[in-house]
C-alpha cells in the first residue's frame, strides 16, 4: 500500500472514529438528558411544600459551613417529607445531589464532616435519603433527612435536587437564594 492510500485510510477512520470515542466517553452524561430519559425538573422556591414520589417534600435549610480549607465550604442541606405513600418510599432508591448557578453538580458526602457533628449535633445523627430513612418511619409522621457537601467557597445559587427512582417521571429542584 503506497504511503497516499495509507494516509488517506488513516484520516477517513479518525473521522469515523473520533465522534464515536466522543460519544462513548460521554455515554452517561447523555443518557441521563431529559430529552433521552423522559424526565423534567419540578422546581420549588424558597421553603416551599411540594407533592412528590408519595410524599409532601420541603427543603428546610441550607447551612454553609467552614470546609477544609479556604477554596472549599461544607453546604448542610436538611430537608423533609410527610410519606403519603410509605410502601414506594420504603422500596425506592433516592438519589441527592447539590447544583449551583454554574451548573456544576456535587454529590453528598459518605460521611459527616466532624465540623457538622460539632456545630449542628442535633442533625448530625439524622437519615440520608434512602429507602432506610423511609423504612422506620411511620404512617403521617415527617421524615427528616440531612446530607453534607463539599462545594467551591464561591459557589453560589445553590439548589437541591431529589430524585425518586421508580417514583415520578421528573426530579425536585430545591431553589435556594440565601446561600
Amino acid at each position: 500500500m503506497s504511503q497516499r492510500r495509507l494516509f488517506w485510510t488513516c484520516l477517513l477512520a479518525l473521522v469515523a472514529v473520533l465522534p464515536l470515542a466522543i460519544v462513548v466517553h460521554a455515554w452517561d452524561s447523555l443518557r441521563q438528558m431529559p430529552v433521552f430519559t423522559g424526565k423534567h425538573d419540578i422546581v420549588v422556591e424558597g421553603g416551599a411544600v411540594q407533592p412528590y414520589a408519595g410524599g409532601q417534600w420541603k427543603l428546610a435549610d441550607l447551612k454553609r459551613l467552614p470546609g477544609p480549607s479556604d477554596e472549599a465550604r461544607i453546604v448542610l442541606a436538611e430537608f423533609e417529607t410527610e410519606p403519603r405513600d410509605l410502601a414506594m418510599l420504603a422500596q425506592s432508591a433516592c438519589r441527592v445531589r447539590l447544583v449551583d448557578a454554574e451548573g456544576r453538580r456535587f454529590e453528598p458526602l459518605m460521611l459527616s464532616e466532624p465540623i457538622v457533628r460539632e456545630m449542628y449535633p442535633e442533625v448530625a445523627d439524622r437519615p440520608r435519603c434512602s429507602s432506610l430513612a423511609f423504612a422506620n418511619a411511620g404512617n403521617g409522621g415527617t421524615v427528616r433527612m440531612v446530607e453534607s457537601f463539599i462545594v467551591p467557597a464561591k459557589a453560589s445559587d445553590l439548589s437541591l435536587v431529589v430524585e425518586v427512582q421508580g417514583g415520578e417521571v421528573g426530579v425536585l429542584v430545591f431553589k435556594w437564594k440565601r446561600s
